[in-house]
């Protein structure tokens, strides 16, 4: 036990540390929340067939891909792990973006209380793990990194989804109707459309712009981008295979997008993991 010695303030616990013990308790929840919607068909009995389809596969893929990997990286950055860290980032950005449509896309169930829970501890996690990186940037990506093209495919995405986005929802607006997509799972407004419109995309075309100019703290939001995309465009692919099984339609061709871009973003997120080292220290000459 520590004994506190003339009045010196306890050790402050490490942001990241904090994270990473937040995203443990996150990581169970979320398999809480996706065994839940998987084995109970009370879960998403409300919601249409295509919406219910759609939460079912993505509840899949939380509990078989995203509850491990979050566990995984947590470990590591806990002890220390610069790129565990920038992916542990990555996840938690991810699943804050999933816990916002089960709580503002669903239809009130049993889960609700669960979904509000693990949403403010994504909130607190992913705060503390951007804090610790914050504090220590890193000396950024070195020579040979291929910043432009983590710029272009950064800045395509948000431009080609800012675009599908808005192909359906300015003409509704004009028109005074309700975009199909939403008519058809049944809800006001799409959570989805929300997120990207507001938040995903301006930081998709943000970093790739600034990037361009070798900013440090910039390279850091690029890496942690990349690594939600690979995330986020693997669970689309997987929750739409699950639509197909289920005999709901989804795009095959969407599909193929959608495994094309995590491949993408995955031979990117490497190089710039392997590059993203910590700060080199200052080496002092004897006299």
């Amino acid at each position: 036990m520590k004994v506190l010695v003339n009045g010196d303030p306890p050790q402050a616990i490490q942001p990241t540390k904090l994270g990473a013990e937040l995203a443990l308790v996150l990581a169970t929840a979320l398999a809480a929340i996706a065994a839940c919607g998987v084995a109970l068909p009370s879960t998403y009995a409300r919601e249409t067939a295509a919406w219910a389809a759609q939460a079912v596969g993505q509840d899949w893929y939380n509990l078989v891909i995203a509850v491990p990997w979050m566990v995984l990286i947590a470990r590591r950055a806990e002890h220390g792990s610069r790129r565990a860290r920038l992916l542990l980032a990555s996840t938690l950005l991810y699943a804050g973006y999933e816990l916002v449509i089960y709580a503002f896309g669903v239809r009130f169930n049993s889960l609700f209380l669960l979904y509000c829970g693990a949403l403010g501890v994504t909130m607190l996690a992913l705060i503390a793990v951007a804090v610790g990186l914050l504090r220590d940037p890193g000396a950024g990506w070195a020579v040979g990194t291929p910043v432009r093209t983590i710029a272009a495919v950064l800045f395509g995405t948000g431009s080609l989804f800012a675009f599908l986005w808005l192909a359906e929802i300015l003409p509704a607006i004009v028109r005074g109707r309700t975009p199909a997509s939403i008519a058809a799972a049944g809800l006001p407004t799409n959570p989805v459309h929300v997120m990207d419109l507001a938040f995903i995309l301006p930081a998709h075309m943000a970093a790739a712009a600034l990037i361009l100019r070798r900013r440090v703290l910039a390279e850091v939001l690029a890496t942690v981008l990349l690594g939600f995309d690979l995330l986020m465009s693997s669970s689309i692919a997987g929750m739409l295979m699950v639509m197909r099984l289920r005999e709901v339609q989804a795009s095959a061709g969407v599909i193929i997008g959608m495994m094309v871009l995590a491949v993408t973003d995955a031979l990117l997120l490497g190089p710039a993991l392997r590059t993203a080292g910590p700060r080199p220290a200052t080496v002092s000459r004897p006299p």
